[in-house]
């Protein structure tokens, strides 16, 4: 009895082992090219998020061989546990090189998401290399999906042909696909390619980003929070820089030429004032003359003041026109009132211009 008990335990214990998944993921890429001449060289690349309709060596990862069949395979565990775009494909010919073709009766590559744990299986297509396709990975699905949506909106525009009505579909376009990221899409890397499809559709990104900032800010923190401090993160936040940038140095221009204009304005304001004062000063004497002349000076007065105004005192006053003193500061009180002055000095200062016969 205890014989069998401590082998239904070994056997238990062998189970659990082999049945338990262990913690490395395993990705498995395969297929068929129906090509004339066997041998064909496939290509595994990983992109930039931009990078869909872009093709470059750099790019490239694994490269392997069909079979006989047309058959290919890459598997393996160095791949990346995290979503990210790839693209496998193989050249139509050895003469043009990297080439990426896509029409009716050619296709020879296809972009995919992916990642360490998933499986996608290319069946033989025909001509149309990578035409089909059956991926694991639920994000390249829901990637599909997005495809499907912007296909159709696309579809619906493609007959305008007037300038402005171009331009606002693009508009449509670029409020749609945003309005759908916001609603359906979840994961970061979709979210960052639905932004690649309004970069390539010619919307003007810049002006968006200045009235809706918050739309590019939740894409940077599902970045940073999914990837970290890397790839698809640093890549975006670099082009949001850049964006950022060129708003600060347009706000940095208008506000450089505001400051020049307005120092204008001050020095033209300036330039009037001091104009118009000099233009008043010179008229005031004027005024003070046509005021004086209408003036009835007795003659006495008028040689008081003639005396006053070469700074003689009332006794030399007095000695000169022999007069009393007293009679003098008679004179010189008249003459204050009528000429609406309280002392020599504005006297002076009131008949300095005067024109005496």
């Amino acid at each position: 009895m205890l014989k069998e008990k401590t082998f239904q335990i070994f056997f238990l214990t062998i189970f659990i082992t082999f049945s338990i998944p262990t913690c490395y993921g395993q990705y498995k890429i395969s297929g068929y090219i129906d090509a004339e001449q066997p041998n064909k060289t496939v290509y595994l690349s990983l992109l930039k998020y931009d990078e869909e309709n872009m093709i470059t060596e750099n790019q490239i990862l694994f490269s392997t061989q069909t079979n006989s069949s047309g058959y290919f395979e890459f598997k393996g565990q160095l791949l990346s546990e995290k979503d990210k775009l790839y693209r496998i494909h193989s050249n139509i010919n050895t003469i043009n090189g990297l080439q990426l073709v896509r029409d009716h009766e050619k296709n020879n590559y296809y972009n995919f998401i992916f990642s360490n744990r998933n499986s996608i299986y290319f069946p033989k297509s025909g001509d149309t290399w990578f035409s089909q396709s059956k991926n694991s990975n639920l994000a390249d699905k829901e990637w599909r999906k997005l495809q499907s949506f912007e296909d159709q909106l696309k579809k619906d525009n493609i007959q305008i042909k007037n300038k402005e009505a171009q331009l606002q579909a693009v508009n449509d376009f670029a409020e749609k696909v945003k309005s759908y990221s916001e609603k359906s899409i979840k994961h970061p890397l979709l979210q960052l390619l639905a932004f690649s499809d309004l970069k390539r559709n010619d919307f003007n990104i810049k002006k968006d980003f200045e009235k809706n900032g918050a739309f590019y800010e939740a894409i940077s923190n599902s970045l940073k929070n999914y990837y970290g401090e890397t790839s698809y993160y640093l890549q975006y936040q670099d082009e949001i820089s850049k964006i950022s940038h060129a708003i600060l140095q347009q706000q940095y221009a208008f506000q450089k030429k505001l400051n020049y204009t307005l120092g204008i304005l001050v020095f033209i304001l300036v330039l009037t004032s001091i104009f118009q004062f000099k233009k008043l000063k010179a008229l005031k004497p004027k005024k003070a003359i046509q005021e004086i002349s209408n003036l009835t000076l007795t003659n006495q007065e008028e040689k008081i003041t003639k005396l006053i105004l070469e700074d003689k005192s009332n006794k030399e006053i007095a000695d000169a026109l022999f007069i009393s003193l007293s009679t003098v500061k008679t004179h010189i009180r008249n003459l204050y009132a009528k000429l609406d002055v309280a002392n020599r000095h504005e006297l002076a200062e009131k008949l300095k211009n005067h024109p005496w016969d």
